[in-house]
């Protein structure tokens, strides 16, 4: 229970240690109801100092607790030892699970991606100081409409491949798979993928070209506004401009739901303490909660102006909105239906278009990465006490060609972290979180860069342009050539 997992809580953090407070969602996620109440669980775990998170799945709190850890030990420089001098057990067992789970990383690394492609000696010797050893590894082209966003999906379901998800202006929407290499095969470990084990689709295409159509999306009458993958990965939910939101079998392609509305729907997103329940943002300044079962309306609540960006934090309990105005709205998700204003605050003059969160790590603080249309991205610093997120900072804004289109951001969780964003000026923008605040520019695209994302793996970046064209960048290695 709740009350018992709370009295041992406090005998850890009585002995010293950071306790974890783990929430199973999985009654919930079959459609269970919440039986705890999760604001008061939070709070308990913050004054314990410690964090809670909430999944289905016991193995994202191990990666949780990794992170964690590493986080701690970046910010200290130090790592954790027992009087005698010795290597604590619990570093020893954190070293143990970054082998199973494959995220054991070299200590120094540094470069944007884990590299997952061998490079060669005639490339090596031609590099530039600075490099970053990313390269365009494939590219992608389905029409000459322009991708207006796409995403990543089923990292954890298949050995052999991911899925990456294109939407078009034209409404149309691709899903390819895109199959691993031999050193992402590597990084997974002993990971379990038996469910899929002699799944054909698992043997790339004949003609080496590592990408294959999975799965075509056709339905939509006008462009696509955002997509994004449910919680267990196989439906694929979108919002267009001909103002529906739809849901769609990932595998088949088949539409399974329409919700219509009676504008234009820029954006939505699910409840993460209630996947039966999404938040849509229409072009009349309305944020309306639905129920994905029936379409019941469970809340309708106005805005000063229309939404374009919805993201929630790590808490679960935090909705960010940014608006066509350059403000961001901090709504909470009071229970597991109701959404409740905190505050504003005024960010840009130009509107927000993307908002990025990205959790504490490296001693800096949880932080928002957000797309504006004066030209900026900005990454803003989340303050939070007692688990209540209470104001909206600006750390640094950065120069980014941005004024008309829907421009998307992204993180790499690699060395100190980056901000990888796309601009009007063909380029992709990258952008270090950590104190150098360096900017660095992948130059391939021939129009500007609409849409950017990483995988969850952190192997493979996707980058999508005014014209259709999607480009897929790899690291290279070169630790096999000699100096």
């Amino acid at each position: 229970s709740l009350d018992y997992a709370l009295a041992l809580m406090q005998e850890a953090h009585s002995a010293g240690a950071r306790p974890l407070l783990f929430g199973n969602k999985y009654n919930v996620d079959r459609g269970g109801q919440i039986q705890v109440d999760v604001a008061a669980a939070k709070d308990a775990a913050v004054r314990a100092e410690g964090q809670a998170m909430e999944s289905s799945s016991l193995m994202d709190a191990v990666k949780f607790a990794i992170s964690s850890e590493e986080a701690a030990v970046d910010g200290q420089g130090v790592e954790a030892v027992s009087p005698d001098g010795k290597r604590s057990s619990i570093s020893k067992a954190i070293d143990s699970m970054k082998s199973w789970f494959g995220q054991d990383r070299p200590k120094g690394s540094k470069g944007v991606l884990r590299p997952s492609l061998k490079g060669t000696k005639g490339i090596k010797q031609v590099l530039k100081e600075g490099d970053l050893h990313l390269r365009p590894a494939q590219e992608l082209q389905d029409s000459e409409s322009a991708v207006t966003c796409i995403c990543f999906g089923q990292e954890r379901l298949h050995k052999g491949y991911l899925l990456l998800a294109t939407a078009s202006k034209d409404g149309t929407v691709v899903v390819y798979r895109c199959y691993r290499t031999e050193m992402e095969i590597a990084m997974l470990a002993d990971q379990d993928f038996s469910s899929t084990a002699g799944d054909p689709l698992e043997t790339p295409p004949a003609d080496q070209s590592k990408v294959a159509v999975h799965s075509r999306l056709v339905g939509h009458a006008r462009a696509i506004t955002s997509l994004f993958f449910t919680l267990l990965e196989d439906q694929l939910v979108t919002t267009s401009i001909d103002k529906s939101v739809r849901f769609w079998s990932v595998d088949s392609g088949e539409m399974l739901k329409v919700f219509t509305d009676s504008s234009p729907v820029p954006v939505a997103t699910f409840l993460p303490f209630n996947p039966q329940v999404f938040v849509a943002a229409n072009s009349n300044a309305v944020l309306r909660l639905v129920h994905v079962a029936n379409g019941t309306v469970l809340q309708k609540l106005k805005v000063e102006t229309e939404v374009r960006a919805l993201k929630f934090d790590d808490t679960g309990l935090f909705l960010l909105a940014g608006t066509k105005s350059g403000s961001i709205h901090v709504l909470e998700a009071a229970d597991s239906s109701t959404l409740k204003f905190k505050f504003k605050v005024n960010l840009a003059r130009g509107g927000v278009t993307c908002i990025t969160f990205v959790p504490a790590a490296h001693g800096q603080p949880p932080c928002l990465l957000v797309n504006t249309s004066d030209c900026s991205a900005t990454i803003i610093d989340c303050t939070y006490g007692q688990g209540v997120l209470t104001n909206l900072t600006v750390r640094h804004r950065c120069r980014v060609a941005h004024e008309l289109l829907p421009l998307k951001n992204c993180y790499s969780p690699s060395s100190q972290g980056w901000m990888i964003s796309g601009s009007e000026n063909k380029e992709i923008h990258i952008y270090g979180l950590g104190k150098e605040y360096k900017m660095h520019y992948l130059k391939y695209h021939q129009v500007p860069v609409v849409a950017v994302a990483v995988n969850l793996q952190d192997t493979m970046l996707a980058s999508a342009d005014s014209l259709g064209r999607v480009v897929l960048w790899r690291r290279l290695d070169f630790s096999h050539i000699p100096d």
